[in-house]
């Protein structure tokens, strides 16, 4: 769903860009429509992501604070981790850390167990804007 939301706001951004070049009365051919959204997609266009970004607020003004800081808590531990399996050394503490990832994982695990996902409030809202007369 999310997907599909990305590819539709993309597909109006290129068709009302498409149409100011050509003129309003001008058709738009379907595949210079899948095209000009696919190189706004790749380049992150500023128009897009605007339009995208509106979604992600109403998304994320969901959570509460303390539902905040778990979502972080879990992307700081993920980003920890990574940047251990990129080091090439093994530390003495290495047993020590081991446990405390596996005790923060445990505690992320559980707060997050009761918040809905990012990407599920993010379709929820993009498909209000998708299905306009959906209810």
């Amino acid at each position: 769903v999310n997907t599909s939301a990305v590819l539709a706001i993309a597909q109006n951004v290129a068709r009302d860009r498409l149409a100011k070049s050509l003129g309003k009365d001008a058709v738009v051919a379907p595949l210079s429509l899948d095209i000009a959204a696919q190189k706004l997609i790749l380049t992150e266009d500023f128009s897009l992501m605007n339009g995208l970004l509106r979604h992600a607020r109403e998304a994320i003004s969901a959570y509460s604070a303390s539902e905040l800081a778990a979502m972080i808590a879990v992307k700081r531990l993920a980003d920890f981790k990574e940047a251990l399996n990129l080091r090439n050394i093994l530390s003495m503490d290495s047993l020590a850390t081991y446990g405390w990832i596996l005790y923060q994982g445990s505690k992320n695990r559980a707060a997050l167990g009761t918040i809905p996902s990012f990407e599920e409030l993010f379709a929820f809202n993009a498909l209000s804007e998708m299905l306009p007369n959906a209810s």
